[in-house]
């Protein structure tokens, strides 16, 4: 598409759409203003209008008078060779001749042509835009064709063929391959429109390729899957997608919310045929349910996001790819076993400490217990009598095993004893005791 003053020559390629501006007198911005083509007959018409400032379409002419700037634009989309020719730009005078500027169109035969690409809100798209050879070493662009200007929200390569960025869109000019790419992320209803990609040449645009982008709304299926997994663990998710990607070769790639593009190595081009990548990846489309499985091995903290995608007319320099379906990963640094596992191994240890505590209390108290009796100790005697009898009781310490001692037989009372009776003998015993050490 070239854009400058009247009277001059513009170039366009077959495929691509062109606009032409008409420059004409501020005394004139109320008039009609029109467009035609030269012929032997007269200039036929091509578009006529009395409307301002708003775009009329007519077939694959559009018009659009510009009050302010005193000047028309004329855009014809879908150039055939056939346009070659000149054009008259006209000012229709209600008393007068009619004032015309003539302009001369070459259209040139090439391999481009306008497409209608469709994506849905809330993915992602990426289009290829392929150029002619002529344009290889010129800054590309990328813009929206609005009601009010004819290229708005204009995005420009690097000169140095690094990716450029602005908002949600990023443009790359691979000129060895003879096409530049375009990114939109976070696509929504109002992206849906008309653009254009052109060349830059001696400061005017030059369109090529005009692309209808139609972006919409599709409930059918999941815009956003979230998984948490461990380290090393292994990932099934299922993408649904939308009817029109049902034949499209299918691809799972990895990238993240603040990239700009998403690689992957290949795709899955057969329906209910599984393809491995790598060892690490499968992938496996059933298009007759629609739904489109991948499963990743032995995952890491860098598997943090990825994409299901679908590949439209794709091609070394043409095509564009529909990303539908994000996936959003939550990687945690040990396996959830170990985790269960190192719980239950401590939760034993502390039930064996409190029961070893509680057996060693006991037999304290139970020790100190025997400790407390007394050195007498009462017998009773046939006639209801009960009998004091002297009782030595020695209290033993701890041993490595057992110690036993003699029991010594009196056979008269000692001291202030009260008297046996029927012969009964006097004890003296000896306690046996084996105590662990208490704290």
């Amino acid at each position: 598409m070239s854009d400058g003053g009247a009277s001059k020559e513009v170039t366009g390629y077959s495929g691509g759409g062109i606009l032409i501006k008409c420059k004409y007198d501020t005394d004139y911005k109320d008039k009609q203003k029109h467009f035609c083509k030269d012929s032997k007959s007269g200039c036929s018409e091509q578009i006529k209008t009395g409307d301002k400032n708003q775009w009329v379409n007519s077939g694959r002419f559009s018009l659009f008078d510009d009050t302010k700037s005193s000047e028309f634009w004329v855009m014809i989309r879908e150039l055939t060779v056939q346009d070659t020719g000149t054009y008259q730009c006209g000012v229709n005078r209600t008393l007068d001749i009619d004032i015309y500027t003539p302009v001369e169109l070459k259209v040139k035969q090439g391999s481009l042509v306008s497409r209608e690409v469709t994506a849905y809100a809330g993915g992602r798209i990426n289009i290829k835009c392929r150029h002619e050879d002529e344009y290889k070493d010129k800054s590309k662009t990328f813009c929206k064709i609005g009601t009010h200007q004819w290229c708005f929200n204009q995005k420009q390569t690097k000169p140095n063929s690094e990716w450029s960025h602005d908002g949600r869109f990023s443009i790359h000019d691979n000129r060895s391959a003879g096409f530049f790419s375009v990114f939109i992320r976070e696509l929504n209803i109002e992206d849906t429109g008309t653009y254009a990609c052109g060349g830059v040449v001696f400061g005017k645009l030059e369109i090529y390729t005009v692309v209808t982008l139609n972006v919409t709304e599709d409930l059918s299926y999941e815009k956003s899957i979230s998984k948490t997994l461990h380290v090393g663990g292994d990932l099934t998710v299922r993408c649904k997608y939308p009817q029109s990607l049902r034949s499209d070769p299918k691809f799972l790639c990895r990238g993240r919310t603040q990239d700009f593009a998403c690689s992957y190595k290949d795709s899955v081009k057969e329906s209910r045929k599984n393809v491995t990548i790598g060892g690490k990846f499968s992938l496996y489309d059933d298009r007759e349910k629609q739904i489109f499985t991948v499963s990743i091995r032995a995952v890491t903290k860098q598997d943090s996001e990825y994409w299901c995608g679908a590949e439209k007319a794709w091609t070394s320099d043409h095509g564009y790819r529909v990303y539908f379906t994000r996936i959003n990963l939550k990687v945690t640094g040990f396996p959830a076993s170990t985790v269960i596992s190192v719980s239950v191994i401590l939760l034993l240890l502390l039930i064996g400490t409190i029961i070893l505590t509680v057996a060693l209390q006991k037999n304290c108290s139970m020790q100190a217990a025997a400790a407390s009796v007394g050195k007498h100790c009462d017998q009773e005697s046939g006639n209801d009598q009960r009998i004091s009898l002297q009782c030595d009781y020695e209290e033993m310490k701890y041993a490595e095993s057992l110690i036993y001692t003699t029991v010594i037989f009196y056979s008269n009372a000692i001291n202030d004893a009260a008297p046996i009776v029927n012969d009964e003998v006097l004890y003296d015993y000896t306690s046996v005791t084996y105590s662990a050490v208490c704290g």
